[in-house]
């Protein structure tokens, strides 16, 4: 008996650097089945083009072109050409481990008296030799996963998962007005459409994150911006979900009010009015918010053998102050009537 085929659709965009290192790994995955890669560039202007061709030309996989409409746009580009019944989504800058494949698709799989499972998300492991920020980007993800565990999950992410073909048509595809939260959505509305949903961490893969703090802000910023779209769209997810637990949710509103207070102070210290109830509300908001990453942060470096944990109190609240700043940007931006688009929080070059 043949087992079921495979799609792996890559969306591609300015992706060189990783490219070739993620197209190799998912080409090991082949093990006699049915098995098709394809990569959609999304009008990319560095050698991912070039790296891409190499492969369509050696056998190895077919390349569509896009149209520069965003990430969600190109997946689905992807998925409505994919042949197989089976489409595993990874990003350009993940590596898949050896047996991945095997691993989610034996999670793909649904167990007696259980709903139809629609999709697995795999599990990204922590580069050891990756720069500071990477790694502290890393362990900061495994800690959330941890509280998971095997099984049923409400948050599949694209870049590292299986989807069944038929749920993603039956759900409509990506909705290609998110930039950051796509994935959210559709794991949403897998689940309205009666599907399952499993985290498998036996799948893994590297992601390659990024390795500056101005990159990592930039990106922070974006997935901020993008829950927010989330939340606009599914309000009952307002207080987050698996991979983004309610805690971690509630940390960039508590940033904003800092952030408020911290300026009313100001404000009333030129006035020559009091001042130290608003500064010392903001500096305890502040404390609590490091409080709680310090005693994350030593779980992940106990837990890792590495000391960069100790980086999540300061790393985590220029995260939230990233997140605090898609706040505002994101509430002038409803108030003047705009509606959503890719750009505003996955800027592509």
């Amino acid at each position: 008996m043949i087992p079921p085929g495979v799609t792996f659709v890559v969306p591609v965009h300015n992706g060189e650097r990783w490219l070739d290192e993620v197209l190799k790994a998912i080409l090991a995955q082949r093990d006699g089945r049915p098995f098709e890669v394809i990569a959609v560039d999304d009008n990319s202007t560095d050698g991912s083009p070039r790296i891409l061709a190499a492969r369509a030309a050696a056998g190895d996989m077919r390349v569509l072109r896009a149209a520069k409409r965003g990430a969600a746009a190109a997946m689905n580009q992807g998925i409505r050409e994919a042949a197989q019944p089976i489409i595993c989504l990874v990003d350009q800058d993940v590596v898949l481990k050896p047996g991945w494949l095997a691993a989610i698709l034996e999670a793909l799989k649904a167990g007696p008296g259980t709903a139809t499972v629609g999709a697995v998300q795999g599990y990204f492991v922590t580069d050891p030799g990756a720069p500071l920020v990477a790694r502290v980007a890393g362990m900061d993800l495994e800690q959330r996963y941890a509280a998971i565990g095997e099984g049923t999950t409400n948050h599949v992410c694209t870049g590292n998962s299986a989807y069944r073909a038929e749920a993603l048509h039956k759900a409509g595809l990506f909705d290609e007005s998110f930039g950051y939260g796509y994935d959210n959505d559709m794991s949403y509305r897998l689940m309205h459409a009666g599907y399952a949903l499993r985290f498998c961490p036996g799948a893994k893969s590297v992601h390659r994150w990024r390795e500056t703090l101005r990159g990592y802000l930039v990106q922070q910023y974006g997935q901020g911006y993008g829950r927010l779209d989330i939340v606009w769209k599914h309000p009952g997810w307002v207080a987050g979900d698996a991979v983004s637990p309610s805690l971690m949710m509630a940390h960039a509103p508590l940033m904003l009010m800092a952030l408020g207070a911290g300026i009313a102070a100001l404000a009333l210290a030129a006035a020559g009015a009091p001042w130290h109830p608003a500064a010392w509300a903001g500096g305890a908001i502040l404390a609590g918010l490091a409080l709680e990453r310090l005693v994350a942060g030593v779980r992940a470096a106990i837990r890792h053998r590495d000391a960069a944990g100790l980086l999540f109190p300061p790393l985590h609240l220029l995260r939230d102050a990233a997140w605090a700043l898609a706040i505002v940007v994101w509430t002038a931006r409803r108030l003047k009537g705009a509606g959503r688009h890719p750009s505003h929080s996955m800027g592509r070059g």
